[in-house]
């Protein structure tokens, strides 16, 4: 191993943000009891939250208009927690991705095309990784600017916070108010990082092991880029039978890793996949039909932004995922293995070769609670399903509104 660590925007994000919320793996006793402490505060304020939200939308329930937005409020903070502890049930094979990463992935032992195909993957993962943090920072913000911006000419008694409170307590008062503004903030910005940091870990590993087997391709094709120097094309065939093994164990551990991918973040993306149209629904009648203020409809914006941005990026990786593993194939078979002297090493070179060309037959693949791969094609459908709710909702909202 080189004696220092690969690292970039995405990989630090990421370990500060699962660091944040208690779920990146431990190091020493001293991490671990901070990893618990984190994980507890991080539950106790998605408790929190969900318990205020939820008695809002019980004392709402006549107002469509602010029922939704409470409900789009309990579903973030439903998905959040479902994902964390989710995650933190598979904590032992989410360790072994991070090892493997780390063995694998982040070193600098690539050549200076490997470096170059390495170099597309860190810019395309900062880039989603600064967006995607950028757009939960704007939300978190804009729920802090509304309740301010109300607050400007009210009487103190009369101070509203970012959720409101059902308690009969004098919590529009100083220093309660203060306490509890603070508070809510500090809630808002915790699970604005949970809900965040498994998702974007998710696309920033999936597109390194779409570079990885993008490597494996470019390796498989430079295995013959010497045959016509060659005088004796038996010993090229033994040091390409050898060096085809090599491909074979990166083979094997892109598979296993992608395996291992799939296992701790099938629920998770379920929970996505369920819980998307509902959420862009609930949104875009926040933002089109909703009687509420130009910066709470920032809210949702933010929010429809930042649901879609995620949504079409992960189904561009996974596809992208499904077809790099499955080009492994051709980029075998597009050798000149047929030239090749029939010796011991030239028969198990073809045998290894036919054998890793019937494995990529099955793509690495990652999948909603093993019901079925995603693809882009699980892009278009959950846009389609939110746009029926939508103009479901829309209609029976005119049809409330007549009677």
């Amino acid at each position: 191993m080189h004696s220092m660590q690969y690292t970039d925007i995405s990989i630090k994000t990421s370990q500060f943000l699962l660091r944040l919320t208690g779920t990146w793996m431990n190091e020493s006793n001293t991490k671990e009891s901070r990893r618990r402490f984190a994980m507890s505060y991080t539950i106790l304020l998605h408790v929190y939250a969900m318990y205020i939200n939820l008695t809002d939308v019980y004392y709402t329930w006549g107002d469509l208009n602010h029922w939704c937005y409470a409900m789009t409020n309990v579903l973030c903070i439903s998905l959040a927690l479902f994902k964390t502890i989710a995650i933190r049930i598979r904590c032992t094979v989410l360790n072994d991705i991070i090892i493997l990463a780390r063995q694998n992935f982040w070193h600098f032992k690539y050549n200076h095309e490997e470096r170059m195909l390495l170099k597309k993957c860190r810019e395309f993962c900062n880039l989603w990784t600064i967006s995607i943090c950028c757009i939960a920072q704007a939300t978190w913000a804009f729920y802090i600017i509304v309740p301010i911006y109300e607050n400007i000419g009210r009487n103190k008694s009369d101070r509203t916070h970012p959720v409101k409170m059902w308690i009969d307590l004098p919590l529009s008062e100083t220093p309660y108010y203060e306490l509890i503004f603070a508070l809510q903030s500090l809630t808002l910005q915790q699970i604005g990082a949970t809900y965040v940091c498994h998702d974007n870990f998710l696309c920033v590993m999936n597109m390194h092991v779409i570079y990885q087997f993008r490597v494996l391709q470019r390796k498989l094709s430079n295995l013959w880029k010497d045959f016509g120097e060659q005088t004796n094309s038996i010993d090229f065939t033994e040091n390409c039978y050898i060096a085809l093994k090599e491909c074979i164990k990166q083979h094997q551990l892109l598979i296993e890793f992608c395996e291992k991918l799939k296992f701790v973040y099938m629920l998770p993306i379920l929970s996505d996949v369920v819980a998307f149209s509902i959420l862009m629904c609930l949104h875009t009648y926040e933002i089109l039909l909703a009687d509420v203020s130009i910066l709470t409809r920032f809210i949702s914006i933010f929010h429809i932004a930042g649901n879609f941005t995620y949504i079409i990026f992960f189904t561009y990786v996974c596809h992208g995922l499904m077809e790099e593993s499955t080009n492994i194939g051709m980029a075998t078979y597009s050798v000149w293995w047929e030239v090749l002297p029939m010796t011991e090493s030239g028969r198990k070179l073809r045998k290894d070769m036919r054998i890793m060309i019937m494995k990529s037959l099955q793509p690495c693949y990652l999948s909603a609670g093993g019901f079925f791969p995603v693809t882009l094609q699980t892009s278009t459908a959950l846009i389609s399903s939110t746009l029926s709710y939508f103009t479901l909702m829309r209609e029976s909202s005119m049809r409330n509104s007549k009677e």
